[in-house]
């Protein structure tokens, strides 16, 4: 039986949740210090919450993987969302390059299931997008990961790693002249 958490244990939760986020938008890999500093928590508050970096870097990755879900969900009926879907992946993967450089140097078992949760959320609109004829005839689900560990490179590697998402898109997705003659 679990028990309901205290309105304030709530509060506090959701300040680091909040503050691991900004560090982590700020360039930062958010530390119980870091954290603490920011929100004026103790960081045995932190701890209480989150025992080790590898949980509170979990559960914001899954955060805005639900966020994810949620968008993949109101789009449902909309063939082409996958592209924006895939587009606000990418993206999220730039601005949260701290998070993302952590969860890659997590265990295997932690990485492959980060991975299966977010091909499960690309799933239906990638499948729904490609019925439609937005993408091209070649391309699979298991695609989506060369292109995000392309990205990866670029946000290595180049100065504005926002201009490959575009440029990674377009790879991906039929020209609006091809589609129509496909269809």
């Amino acid at each position: 039986m679990t028990v309901p958490r205290r309105r304030d244990a709530l509060r506090n939760r959701a300040a680091i949740l909040r503050a691991a986020e900004e560090l982590v938008v700020r360039g930062t890999t958010p530390s119980p210090a870091g954290i603490a500093r920011l929100t004026g928590l103790g960081q045995a508050t932190v701890y209480r919450h989150f025992p080790d970096r590898r949980a509170l870097l979990l559960t914001v990755a899954r955060g805005h993987l639900g966020l994810l879900v949620e968008a993949a969900e109101r789009t449902a009926d909309d063939p082409a969302a996958f592209r924006a879907l895939l587009r606000a992946v990418m993206a999220y993967q730039v601005r949260m390059r701290p998070l993302v450089e952590e969860l890659r140097r997590f265990p295997e078992p932690d990485r492959r299931g980060q991975v299966r949760r977010l091909l499960d959320a690309l799933r239906g609109p990638f499948d729904r997008s490609r019925a439609a004829g937005h993408l091209r005839h070649d391309i699979v689900l298991d695609d989506v990961l060369v292109v995000l560990t392309m990205l990866q490179a670029a946000v290595d590697l180049t100065p504005d790693p926002h201009r490959a998402i575009p440029v990674l898109l377009d790879g991906l997705f039929l020209p609006e002249p091809e589609r129509a003659v496909r269809r």
